[in-house]
């Protein structure tokens, strides 16, 4: 499995910065986990567009505004015969509102699925598996696996949700967890979102090879985020955009 980067930030992207969002490829198929703001501008068009099914954990608009970007391009390149297949959408049920006006838009060569915890799905060769996380709106973790190999994406996440979210990571290859926030600022423990130190005693418990830390206040500096995870998980980086992690 090939994982490019396509955003890290929240909850505005800048230039060189796009809002949370990854791409990963097996073969000729494609499965984008998030499209927030500016994670289009990475995509390779036409041919990112074939075979491409699109994840959206949950629907804060940091993690899915591009999801409109995605539908109207394969609107326009269906409509010049270069993509054939229409792309899959994934999305929770609610809010019901926000749903609603993905699954509505008229200029888009899409399907809709709804997915829930109990949800299971075959990509190609891949499985896909979610897990609820503890956030303010339906939000859902994702594993990855191919053979013997595992990615999983914590989404966004309260640190209440530990010990279930370590046991869905466990022994996964790379672990992608939101890092919001940094300790120095004096947040409660229990939190809408995970510090870097969270994040990486997450990864400790879950015997992950490597944390990639994700979902940086735009505002810190990344470094400092590393230094904090690294204090209880060594093998902690920071995810950046355009990087290429080959899994």
């Amino acid at each position: 499995m090939e994982l490019k980067v396509l955003g890290t930030q929240s909850p505005v992207c800048k230039i060189g910065h796009n809002c949370p969002g990854f791409l990963i490829q097996d073969g000729t198929n494609r499965i984008m986990l998030d499209c927030g703001s500016g994670t289009h501008s990475l995509l390779k068009y036409p041919d990112d567009l074939q075979n491409l099914s699109v994840i959206i954990s949950h629907l804060h608009r940091d993690h899915y505004n591009d999801i409109f970007n995605l539908q109207y391009a394969s609107f326009a390149f269906h409509n010049q015969k270069r993509i054939e297949n229409p792309i899959d959408i994934f999305l929770p049920q609610t809010p019901f509102a926000r749903a609603d006006d993905i699954k509505n838009e008229t200029e888009s060569f899409a399907r809709y699925s709804t997915i829930t915890e109990e949800s299971s799905l075959k990509i190609g060769n891949i499985k896909i598996d979610f897990c609820k996380t503890d956030h303010p709106i339906e939000t859902y973790a994702v594993r990855l696996k191919k053979g013997n190999k595992a990615i999983v994406y914590t989404s966004d996440t309260s640190y209440s949700a530990k010990d279930r979210i370590a046991e869905f990571a466990k022994g996964a290859d790379l672990l992608i967890c939101e890092s919001s926030l940094l300790k120095k600022h004096g947040f409660p423990e229990i939190n809408s979102h995970l510090t870097a130190a969270q994040a990486a005693k997450i990864a400790k418990q879950a015997n992950v090879k490597c944390l990639g830390l994700t979902h940086f206040w735009f505002e810190e500096n990344v470094q400092e985020y590393i230094e904090e995870a690294r204090e209880f998980f060594e093998n902690s980086i920071a995810l950046e955009e355009g990087q290429i992690i080959q899994i």
